[in-house]
């Protein structure tokens, strides 16, 4: 079948989810990807997943016309129909346009969008054409936000937090009951998420999945006490993560292994991330569009995130790559691993037990070994590609309306469209 794929940025290795589910369906199915460009080095991305679609169709949403979105969201906040600044951003009359050409052009059978940035576009779609449509919510939004919330103490960010986080809850409740299908993250966020939408719609877990052929290790467990953050740096709430951790565990756990180092492995890393490498023990390093390396030198890698619904990819990725992971019993939760069998949760609040778990780990090389081992073993069963593959292109298959849809690899001819910035025909 011809599925229109609709995602706010464009997929790639780096946008691990939306990359790994466009491969996938791409298998069966002609994939015409529609995103919108804000930043034009995204331009570069598009080699990464070309192969995989029928025509790429890049629209341009310039920052002047993201940011007057912005500012009328915040005026009109008052408003029933206010919009998150999230999905705000994101609205464009172009975009919208080209979604509508897209399904013409390419005959689509069937819509697949992802996050709630761009379900104001798929209602639009819903209302004004005839075809099922697929959400990828990824997680529960609001819950995330509720997470933030009760992290934050500054007053003026509580109540924006507050703001979007009512917002937010209003577009689930409200907005994603129209549509054939909802793939989720996790079962956890799907309960979530199942209290909030207004009328009982299908929800499909699709978890987290990782490329267990790229992500696996290829040398010996390291035990030279070292330990590695990996992490989205520009994101807020990896950052409060890594400097909880550095203030207040790091210490710890060198009051007793003083050699230990640390390695932070991400990209524009903030100033106050920079100044932690004042101690010689911490290196910052961008590992580009590969961190299997840095995973594979770690004797522990750690996710100490206070919010379980970010990073949750690189956790799978460090234990993917066999190496043993001392996280937060709530993304323990999120991921549905075993503590203690596929890796070591502890409170990140509780500074003392979690620096524990890291020293428990580091004197116990024999350990170490045997739960990078498992961890993997998880990944294999639970989170790899491989495994959804199958479980994507059934929800698919079973779609009302998708019966009569011929398998067919007959592409379309190339168009030209003076509002995109990318279309191809591979």
């Amino acid at each position: 079948m011809r599925i229109l794929f609709i995602t706010p940025y464009v997929p790639s290795p780096i946008r691990v989810r939306s990359f790994h589910i466009l491969k996938a369906l791409s298998h069966e199915h002609e994939i015409s990807l529609v995103s919108p460009l804000i930043e034009q080095d995204q331009l570069e991305l598009v080699k990464e997943i070309e192969n995989y679609c029928t025509s790429i169709d890049l629209v341009t949403v310039s920052k002047r016309l993201a940011y007057t979105n912005c500012l009328r969201a915040l005026l009109s906040s008052l408003s029933r129909k206010s919009l998150p600044l999230e999905l705000a951003y994101y609205q464009s009359d172009t975009f919208i346009h080209c979604l509508k050409e897209v399904v013409r052009r390419q005959k689509i059978d069937v819509i697949h969008g992802e996050l709630l940035n761009i379900v104001p576009a798929l209602n639009t779609l819903h209302k004004d054409i005839a075809l099922p449509i697929v959400y990828d919510a990824v997680d529960c939004a609001s819950w995330s936000l509720q997470q933030k919330l009760e992290k934050t103490r500054h007053p003026l960010k509580k109540l924006y937090i507050y703001s979007e986080l009512q917002k937010t809850r209003r577009v689930e409740r409200d907005e994603l009951q129209n549509f054939d299908q909802l793939l989720i993250g996790s079962a956890t966020d799907r309960d979530r998420l199942g209290q909030i939408v207004a009328h009982s719609a299908a929800m499909a877990v699709v978890g987290n999945q990782v490329d267990t052929d790229y992500f696996t290790r290829r040398l010996p467990h390291s035990t030279t006490n070292s330990l590695v953050f990996y992490a989205d740096l520009e994101a807020e709430a990896a950052t409060q993560a890594l400097l909880h951790f550095c203030h207040l565990i790091l210490p710890l756990v060198w009051q007793e292994k003083p050699e230990v180092t640390l390695t932070i492995v991400g990209s524009k890393p903030s100033t106050t991330v920079q100044a932690l490498t004042a101690d010689p023990r911490i290196t910052l390093t961008d590992a580009g569009s590969d961190v299997r390396p840095q995973l594979e030198k770690a004797t522990v890698a750690l996710a100490p995130f206070l919010v379980a619904a970010d990073n949750k990819f690189k956790i799978l990725e460090a234990l993917a790559m066999s190496t043993p992971v001392v996280t937060t019993i709530r993304c323990s939760q999120a991921l549905q691993t075993i503590p203690g069998q596929h890796l070591l949760a502890a409170e990140a609040a509780e500074a003392q037990a979690y620096a524990e778990a890291i020293l428990s780990l580091l004197n116990n090389p024999a350990l170490a070994r045997k739960l990078g081992q498992q961890g993997r073993q998880f990944v294999l069963e639970h989170a790899s590609w491989n495994s959804a593959s199958t479980r994507l292109n059934h929800i698919y298959h079973t779609l009302p309306g998708i019966a009569h849809c011929q398998e067919s690899k007959t592409f379309l001819s190339f168009l030209q469209s003076p509002h995109t910035e990318q279309i191809r025909k591979v």
